[in-house]
């Protein structure tokens, strides 16, 4: 053997192999358990941070709820206490009636008025009240904030206990801040954050809670931190970034030196630090014994696996060795060149299998590098033919492949050439559906006639884009096979090409006009649409500049500024003037886009254009209709409304007064009737002509609708008396003009007006109030007997708001029951009383008791007359079933009196019945008081509900008769029990000869009508022996009795005596 081959133990191979692979192994397993355990300990401190944050998240989410809650109570009260005097007398009692607010606040309420002197407070027996907060920073700094206001935690100044305190601040009824209210937390007392300070984090872990400001401690589970500071800065940078609103969880050494792990997140409503610290020692105390058994279990594997893999390396390499000794013994030329012996199928007897077959490899690899060489070269070849060449196979069963594809295909396809070389289909997958049957006709078509298949297609790529193909290629039969070969060309920009050609070519024949232009601006082509709009052939243009389109509106800076912006950004557009070739002026929308050749340089300009004449006159028309009167061609409202708040702002600018004037045609509603809507309209746009005609310049004529005009005048003076005698000749020269005669068609009519003024000036903030205003003005006039003006009085608003006030509470009456049914007697001579009328009352709660003359007028008008009456009618009903009870009452009848609106609707027979069914009540029992006003409208309906509720039981008088159109007829017709004499007639009956022969024919007729007649109103016994002697035995009034509740109504039927004359007393 070779000494340079002789083998020393310490350098054998199987030494070093088996010594590398035991420091491999033990470098690997200690590497592992190294990166494991560094990797296991920062996932669980993350974890256990990440846990301690949402707790930490959690808390101060039910710290910021509960300060909310007290936010949200304080502005509660202050919402309560709004329409309330800010005194002593009228909060402390609310206060106090809200004990509930102690649990919220452990130190009580404090309300003070704007110098800080406390006005109430719970409880009592802390002695705040008459104290003052002036001069405290927290009441200086609440009332600078504007809104609710939590204050920094400190000792009380008075108390000296730890508190913390929230303010609201109090505004009156007009908005304006009144005072503070006050809720005071004690922290030394059980409080809302409690339930946070009683909790700890772990075994020893703590929560608690800083105001970053004053690195004070609101919060502890540590109660001997209590409104201590935290660690000043520098000392605990973790702490510092917390107090500087990082949000989150660190590790630092704390100011005990004691590694900590600590979280923090800011409280929303309070900006308080909710945080929470647990030692190092107890958070990460699992992550160490963790690690422990990890390294303990590293070093029992490393002692493990360095003996096995000892032994089994050694092993393994005993056959390497005896084949090294006999390659050596070759080498040295003992023995000759032979096949080595393959004992096993390893590695060892590879490399005998290997040696082996040395020369036959050598032999094989030179003709492979030849081969290869050959390929190669055919690569080349290959890659300089544009698409892909390919060859295609396609089998009887219609299976196809791709023998051969060059490296194109992944660049047309996506898919390499050896996915498709024993199954094609996923290319077939690719044709896109429209193209499919077209593609696979083409290729069967080549396949049965053996001619060249060529076809474009579409394939779908996997990112849905799409790609125009183009295929070529010429079949073979080849047994029972056909083989294609040929290329594939990807069309998809040529196809792009011809979509834009086309593309363009279409749009040329837009509506819109386009010229094209080179870069000097010279006319190159027109479209149709540019000859048909500018009259101009193309032969008339091509070759010259767009000037001869100028209308000659524009100045040249005009196209200056065109030709810069264009320039500058490559498109301009606008409205430009242009004229035809007739010479019509028109306007265009134009817009102009620089073409940039493949340098960047501008080759060309295309212009579009459209005549926009009929879009501008639609806009102007839209603009007419909704700023202007189409009848009269004055501003509308709306118009009027802008120009009136303009004119407002100059008034308190200029400090002028200005006056607007409400006009009102009279009797407008009777020509309209009597000579028709025509004549009505001259007569508007008359009017309009004489108002415009009678101004200055500047001044405002608007139509508000109907026969309603406003005049807006404007810079009437400074001085008031200046404005009001202006506004007044201005006025009386409007009623004037407008009362002379006006020509309707060849008639003359005359027409008066009525006009109210209302002064506007610097005071006046909306325009709607100051319209308003003229408008009560207006009706003042008409009332005055038209054809004047009246200035606007601020007691015509009063008595408007009083007219709403009233209406308001005749609301609140039907819901709250302030309406009581009294009744007045209806004596018989010589007979006891069987009869009263309803007579309604109203107890309103500030001006006590109210007769219906006060009330009633305004019920008609806003409608709660019907509700009223209805109301009137179920009690009368209820009344009637009660008395039926009581046998001394039993016989009694009630009148009631029937509106016309109440007695005229659809369904009032039907309400009628429903009561009486409902409350029980005798139907004979009840008397209906229906007047003559109400008969003039739809008598056959008045008698047929008439007539219907008579089947029912139910009896008519007719009141107030003889006050109306008094007719004979339907005293006949209709089925009436009873007239009653109107007190009007009575009143005058011994003093008034006329009313005195009233009576006597009334009385006269319903006794030769077979109706009783009842006079009303008497309240004197000369009266009464008067209608006496005249036959009437029924009478009514004060000389009886007045209207009664039925109590006192019980008692006087208990006392009354039949009345009798004087003479028979």
């Amino acid at each position: 053997m070779s000494p340079s081959f002789s083998l020393n133990g310490r350098r054998t191979l199987r030494t070093r192999l088996t010594l590398g692979m035991l420091l491999a192994l033990v470098l690997t397993l200690w590497l592992a358990t190294l990166l494991i355990s560094h990797t296991l300990r920062q996932q669980m401190e993350n974890t256990i941070s990440t846990q301690q944050l949402s707790a930490v998240s959690l808390a101060a989410h039910e710290v910021d709820r509960s300060v909310n809650e007290r936010i949200q109570a304080l502005h509660s009260l202050t919402v309560q206490f709004k329409d309330k005097p800010l005194t002593t007398a009228a909060i402390q009692p609310e206060l106090q009636r809200r004990p509930i607010l102690l649990m919220m606040f452990n130190w009580g309420i404090v309300v003070m008025d704007m110098k800080g002197t406390v006005q109430a407070s719970i409880p009592e027996n802390l002695g705040r009240l008459g104290r003052t907060y002036q001069q405290h920073t927290f009441f200086r700094q609440a009332l600078q904030h504007g809104g609710h206001y939590i204050t920094e935690p400190v000792y009380g100044q008075f108390t000296g206990q730890p508190v913390v305190s929230m303010l609201e601040p109090m505004l009156d009824s007009h908005g304006k801040l009144v005072g503070l209210i006050m809720g005071v937390t004690n922290l030394a007392r059980p409080n809302f954050l409690d339930a946070i300070s009683d909790a700890r984090y772990g075994a020893t872990g703590n929560f608690f809670i800083t105001a970053p400001a004053s690195r004070r401690y609101i919060m502890s589970s540590d109660k001997a931190r209590l409104l201590k500071s935290g660690p000043p800065p520098g000392i605990n940078p973790v702490y510092d970034r917390y107090i500087n609103g990082y949000e989150g969880s660190g590790i630092a050494i704390s100011s005990r030196g004691v590694l900590e792990l600590s979280s923090s997140v800011k409280i929303k409503s309070t900006g308080w630090l909710m945080q929470s610290v647990l030692p190092a020692a107890e958070a990460f105390s699992s992550i160490r014994a963790l690690q422990q058994q990890l390294f303990g279990m590293a070093l029992c594997l490393t002692v493990l696996a360095g003996g096995i893999s000892w032994w089994w390396l050694r092993r393994q390499l005993l056959p390497l060795t005896e084949a090294t000794r006999l390659l050596n013994r070759m080498g040295d030329g003992e023995l000759p060149r032979q096949a080595l012996p393959v004992c096993h199928q390893d590695e060892v007897g590879l490399l005998a299998t290997s040696f082996n077959s040395l020369l036959k490899r050598i032999q094989r690899e030179e003709e492979q590098a030849a081969e290869h060489a050959a390929n190669r070269l055919l690569r080349k070849i290959v890659s300089q033919i544009p698409g892909v060449v390919f060859q295609y196979r396609l089998f009887t069963d219609g299976h196809g492949c791709f023998p051969f594809a060059s490296e194109a295909f992944y660049d047309i396809y996506g898919i390499r050439p050896e996915a498709v070389r024993q199954c094609a289909d996923p290319i077939r997958e690719m044709v896109h559906p429209d193209d499919y049957e077209n593609f696979l006709a083409a290729l069967q078509n080549s396949a049965r006639t053996l001619t060249q298949w060529r076809t474009e297609y579409r394939i779908c790529m996997p990112d849905g884009s799409i790609k125009w193909l183009l295929v070529d290629a010429m079949p073979e039969a080849e047994d029972d096979v056909v083989l294609w070969h040929g290329f594939v060309m990807d069309i998809t920009q040529n196809k792009a090409m011809e979509d834009e050609l086309r593309i363009a070519a279409t749009s040329f024949q837009t509506q819109e006009g386009i010229m094209v232009t080179d870069n000097q601006g010279v006319i190159l082509r027109v479209n149709p649409s540019f000859c048909k709009i500018t009259g101009y052939s193309s032969a008339d243009v091509v070759g010259k500049t767009p000037a001869v389109l100028s209308s000659h509106r524009h100045p040249p800076a005009f196209y200056q500024q065109m030709w810069q912006a264009l320039l500058a950004q490559g498109v301009w557009q606008g409205e430009i003037w242009n004229a035809r070739k007739n010479g019509d002026v028109f306007p265009e929308w134009l817009t102009i886009t620089a073409v940039v050749d493949g340098q960047g340089a501008t080759s060309h300009f295309v212009a579009i254009f459209q005549d926009i004449t009929e879009r501008k006159a639609a806009a102007d028309k839209i603009q007419t209709l909704a700023f202007y009167d189409p009848l009269t061609h004055l501003p509308n409202r709306r118009l009027l409304l802008e120009r009136l708040q303009h004119a407002l702002e100059n008034a308190k600018r200029k400090q002028q007064y200005g006056a607007l004037l409400f006009l009102d045609l009279d009797n407008f509603k009777s020509l309209n009737d009597t000579m028709g809507h025509d004549m009505g309209d001259i007569l508007l746009q008359q009017v309009a002509v004489r108002l415009l005609e009678g101004l200055r310049i500047g001044d405002t004529v608007a139509r508000l609708g109907g026969d309603e005009f406003i005049v807006m005048l404007e810079n009437l003076g400074e001085e008031r008396e200046q404005a009001l005698r202006e506004a007044e000749t201005v006025g009386r020269k409007i009623l004037l003009s407008l009362h002379q005669p006006y020509s309707l068609n060849g008639h003359a009519y005359r027409s008066s007006s009525s006009l109210g003024i209302a002064l506007f000036a610097r005071e006046h903030a909306c325009s709607e109030d100051i319209l308003k205003e003229a408008d009560l003005a207006m009706y003042q006039a008409k009332a005055a007997g038209r054809n004047t003006l009246r200035f606007f009085d601020p007691l015509m608003q009063a008595e408007i708001n009083n007219r709403t006030r009233l209406e308001a509470e005749l609301h609140q009456a039907l819901e709250q029951g302030q309406f009581e049914l009294y009744f007045q007697p209806q004596v018989h001579h010589q007979q006891p009383c069987h009869s009263v009328e309803a007579l309604l009352r109203w107890h309103n709660p500030q001006h006590g008791l109210m007769l219906p003359g006060s009330f009633i007028t305004l019920a008609e008008q806003s409608n709660l007359i019907l509700a009223i009456d209805h109301w009137v009618l179920q009690q009368a009903c209820l009344q009637l079933a009660q008395w039926a009870g009581q046998p001394h009452l039993s016989a009694l009848s009630i009148a009631v009196n029937v509106s016309a609106r109440q007695f005229h609707q659809t369904d009032f027979v039907e309400r009628v019945s429903q009561l009486l069914s409902n409350t029980g009540a005798n139907p004979a029992l009840l008397k209906l008081e229906i007047t003559e006003s109400l008969l003039l409208m739809k008598l056959d309906d008045a008698a047929n509900k008439m007539n219907q509720l008579r089947a029912l039981g139910v009896t008519f008088a007719l009141d107030d008769f003889g006050t109306g159109y008094s007719s004979l007829s339907y005293l006949k017709t209709l089925p009436l029990d009873q007239i009653k004499i109107d007190r009007s007639f009575v009143r005058d009956v011994l003093d008034n000869p006329n009313d005195a022969a009233i009576c006597k024919a009334v009385i006269a007729l319903g006794h030769s009508l077979g109706l009783t007649v009842i006079a009303e109103g008497v309240e004197q016994s000369s009266q009464y022996h008067f209608m006496l002697q005249q036959g009437c035995q029924a009478q009514q009034g004060y000389l009886f009795s007045p209207a009664l509740p039925d109590t006192e109504l019980q008692h006087w039927l208990q006392h009354e005596q039949p009345y009798k004359p004087l003479a028979m007393v």
